[in-house]
């Protein structure tokens, strides 16, 4: 047999991909794959199409709210760049990238936008006090430190049990808990790093 009870749908539809490759089937036979595994890539590319929107109505949302294009950009490109704690995270977990596990990768997104706002706005604040762009960034990461770990910790902890696949019914929804735990912590270091430093070059350090 080419499959057994343990093996996932992204385990297992390259075999048998493989298997009907080497059947080496008349050109007059066409092979469509259908059930879950259609139904999986529709999904998909409905879950790209919200991250999509998402991020283009968090970046008008930004725009709105800071009227500087420096401050959605740098939020975004930290954001973005916190997806790699998740690919990391299943990587070293050994756990697909499945429907469950975009859903996470979404919700990460959505927290580490929400950090960037919070650090943003604090330095916004300390800019208009007086303080130089560069004492600005650095007063608010400081200020914000303690929100956005209280934010992860609090995120963590609470994924944390399902992570580890606990209850019933819970191995359906461990994808996701590992996703966001592996966005969340490294999101950690690039908010108080990336957000600020890309918004600090990018206004061209100029008083808000």
């Amino acid at each position: 047999t080419l499959l057994d009870s343990s093996t996932s749908i992204g385990q297992a539809i390259p075999k048998v991909k493989q298997a009907v490759d080497s059947l080496n089937l008349p050109p007059n036979i066409r092979v469509a794959y259908g059930g879950t595994y259609l139904a999986q890539q529709q999904s998909f590319h409905d879950l790209l199409l919200v991250l999509f929107t998402g991020l283009v109505l968090v970046f008008l949302v930004l725009i709105f709210e800071f009227r500087t294009f420096a401050a959605p950009i740098s939020i975004l490109a930290s954001a973005v760049l916190s997806t790699s704690g998740v690919f990391f995270a299943l990587l070293i977990t050994g756990t697909d990238f499945n429907i469950s596990s975009f859903m996470g990768l979404i919700m990460v997104v959505g927290i580490v936008s929400k950090n960037g706002i919070l650090l943003l706005d604090a330095d916004v604040k300390f800019r208009q006090a007086g303080l130089s762009p560069r004492d600005a960034m650095i007063q608010a990461g400081r200020r914000r430190l303690r929100p956005i770990m209280m934010t992860a910790v609090a995120a963590v902890a609470g994924m944390f049990p399902l992570a580890l696949a606990l209850g019933a019914g819970s191995e359906m929804l461990q994808p996701l808990a590992i996703a966001v735990i592996g966005g969340i912590l490294i999101s950690m270091v690039l908010s108080l790093i990336i957000t600020p430093a890309v918004n600090y070059y990018i206004s061209g350090r100029r008083i808000q």
